[in-house]
């Protein structure tokens, strides 16, 4: 008497083949949508950063301010508005993180500076600076009134000021780091002595955030050379 045989049901090769491909083809759309979305949308650096009164403009490697008038100052502002890229370009340079970040040391601590060492900061051999010049802040009792003053969100922090020193170098095309130096002008620049922080113990911790900076340096370069003539 003979046996029955047991038959192995085998699924369809051609099916799995098409599932195979449509898995592949519904990433690779995926893929396709997020370089479009990361390609056309911007990152506008100092998109936090309030207009101010007016703009300080330093030239490359001075330490005095250039004297400007209305058109020099609309210049400035749409240099320092021009500093935006793609995320995309950013992650092809392996930059993927465009937030405000303290500078910090090694161990991941932020890195102080002093108000002797905040007058100090200005343009340098290769960069220009623009300080933003607000109403100052008003202090009662030694405390800081934060209603009056600018603020920004660091690392999770706010933290309040009514100057912002900018230093701007060249990224020459790609997406570098912009340095801001966020502080309260009468804490640097006055002996406060009213109970609250003096100058001897006020500290910031300088600001780094990513941007394209190639547009605005070479306009600040051309309104430099404008001034000087």
């Amino acid at each position: 008497m003979a046996k029955n045989k047991k038959t192995v049901a085998t699924g369809n090769p051609n099916k799995v083949a098409n599932i195979i491909v449509g898995v592949v083809a519904g990433i690779a759309a995926l893929i396709v949508v997020a370089v479009i979305v990361l390609c056309s949308v911007s990152v506008a650096p100092l998109d936090g950063v309030k207009q101010p009164l007016r703009y300080d403009f330093y030239n490359v490697g001075s330490t005095d301010p250039e004297s400007t008038n209305d058109t020099a100052q609309s210049k400035i502002r749409n240099a320092m508005n021009d500093m935006e890229f793609s995320p995309m370009s950013a992650i092809l340079q392996w930059n993927w993180d465009y937030s405000y970040n303290f500078v910090r040391n090694t161990k991941g601590e932020k890195i102080e500076m002093n108000a002797d060492e905040i007058e100090e900061i200005s343009a340098t051999s290769t960069a220009f600076m623009v300080e933003y010049v607000y109403e100052q802040v008003k202090i009662e009792n030694g405390e800081v009134d934060n209603a009056t003053a600018q603020s920004l969100k660091v690392d999770g922090e706010t933290i309040y000021f009514d100057r912002l020193k900018v230093v701007i170098d060249n990224s020459d095309g790609g997406v570098g780091e912009l340095y801001l130096y966020p502080y309260i002008y009468d804490r640097v620049t006055n002996r406060v002595a009213d109970g609250g922080v003096t100058r001897a113990t006020y500290r910031i911790t300088a600001v780094k955030v990513r941007a394209n900076t190639t547009a605005a340096y070479a306009a600040l370069g051309d309104l430099a050379q404008e001034l000087s003539r």
